[in-house]
């Protein structure tokens, strides 16, 4: 993985949005790079469970949104929103509600839960920039980040299985997340899989990252902008109103 500067100040972070289904021609370099980051993340996240693992890209590529937090413009994190509608019928036959981590139970009750959904997945961190290393809170920042962005959406649930080692789920839950099932397990690692409700109630963006969150979406045009509201391009041209990932 790329050497990363270990102790940035924050005024270094900025962030891009890449719509995977509409990447312009010159965003391609910049998703190329995201891409990269996040693959070796994602072995070596893998590589935790079991080494013998496939590791498809399309847990990348078929993502409505893709955040990526940069620092002095190398990719430090990631968070993925997928977002669905739960009356399609096909949608708890997906890959994401697998059996191993989504038991029946769960997944019953997940249509009732609203309409507009957002999937969310891969917090991912460089190792450099973990806590334990770089004293700085790259991954609050980042759901802050996420979560602020999705309350733009207002969907009617946020769900995700948010991995407890990590302290992923204290985050969300401080946010307002209920648990749909806090004792569930991806292989060997406990997760909790958490309900948000943005339609009726914004998630709780801690105040002290407030500011962090408001100078780095000003870096990003499509920062606070609805996904389902999103302006595309033309089949076959660019859109001179396109907004741009960065």
């Amino acid at each position: 993985m790329a050497t990363a500067n270990a102790s940035p100040p924050t005024a270094s972070l900025s962030l891009k949005i890449f719509y995977p289904d509409d990447i312009a021609a010159d965003e391609i370099r910049d998703y190329n790079e995201a891409f990269s980051f996040w693959y070796q993340v994602w072995l070596e996240t893998r590589r935790e469970v079991d080494t013998t693992l496939a590791t498809p890209s399309d847990s990348f590529s078929r993502q409505s949104e893709i955040m990526v937090l940069y620092s002095d413009g190398t990719p430090i994190a990631t968070c993925c929103h997928r977002y669905v509608d739960l009356r399609q019928h096909c949608i708890l036959h997906d890959s994401y509600f697998t059996s191993t981590i989504w038991p029946p139970s769960v997944k019953a009750r997940i249509p009732t839960l609203g309409q507009s959904c957002v999937l969310g997945s891969h917090i991912f961190i460089h190792p450099a920039f973990r806590k334990c290393n770089s004293g700085l809170p790259i991954k609050n920042i980042v759901c802050a980040a996420s979560m602020t962005h999705i309350n733009a959406a207002r969907p009617d649930v946020l769900l995700g299985a948010a991995r407890i080692d990590k302290g992923i789920h204290k985050v969300f839950h401080d946010a307002g997340a209920v648990s749909l099932r806090a004792d569930a397990s991806w292989y060997h690692i406990p997760v909790d899989l958490i309900a948000l409700f943005p339609g009726k109630t914004p998630m709780r963006v801690d105040a002290q990252y407030e500011d962090i969150v408001r100078s780095v979406g000003k870096t990003c045009s499509r920062f606070g902008l609805s996904y389902l509201d999103r302006p595309r391009r033309a089949a076959g041209g660019d859109d001179e109103h396109q907004r741009k990932a960065g």
